[in-house]
């Protein structure tokens, strides 16, 4: 029986993927190795109250990984081991879960590999605000213009800049805009943003 968390038992032959760190330190100072088997230190709760509970690797498909952007410099494309499940959750936002996980062909994420993932997503409107920021906060830029130009209006400006604010805030919480760079390209996407509002604005007046 599946707690509320968890959909169904996922296809294993499916394509999944994981962003990880190999600039960056993980907190913990982990590492994850290529084409080796890789648990995770909480196994999979399947009956769990509350997403702390949860345990598992998180990874998600084609469709969504754009969301997850934040989460590291390369992606790699994700194995279920033999005699392991992967499992489906509820979300609108491709989250499945694995107790083990082999990491395989990582590819380094630029600006041009990121344009890639966010041609070929799916998200929710509001995700794809809170991933243009991230884009910006990864120096992006070019894929962040651009979802910002396909994706933000006068009609949804005040959610979008709604949700760039939520997320910076998160964020620099976590240490992720500790840099001048990352600063300067979070100022530049706001300005551009500003710019929808105030020709909403003037449209209005």
């Amino acid at each position: 029986m599946l707690g509320k968390f968890f959909e169904c038992e996922a296809d294993k032959n499916v394509k999944y993927y994981r962003f990880i760190q190999t600039e960056r330190k993980y907190e913990d100072g982990r590492r994850f190795p290529i084409n080796e088997i890789v648990k995770c230190d909480k196994k999979i709760n399947l009956k769990a109250e509350d997403m702390e509970q949860m345990g598992g690797f998180f990874i998600s498909d084609k469709d969504f990984i754009f969301r997850w952007l934040i989460r590291g410099d390369t992606l790699c494309e994700v194995i279920i081991p033999e005699n392991e499940k992967i499992y489906k959750t509820p979300t609108k936002y491709g989250i499945y879960l694995a107790d083990s996980i082999i990491l395989t062909n990582p590819q380094k994420v630029d600006d041009e590999y990121a344009m890639k993932l966010y041609l070929q997503s799916k998200l929710l409107e509001k995700e794809y605000f809170k991933t243009m920021t991230a884009c910006a906060i990864c120096g992006y830029m070019k894929t962040a213009f651009r979802v910002c130009h396909d994706k933000v209006n006068i009609e949804n400006i005040e959610q979008a800049i709604e949700e760039f604010e939520g997320f910076c805030k998160r964020r620099n919480g976590e240490n992720f805009i500790d840099n001048k760079m990352a600063k300067e390209n979070i100022n530049k996407l706001y300005e551009k943003l500003k710019k929808v509002r105030n020709i909403k604005y003037t449209m209005i007046d």
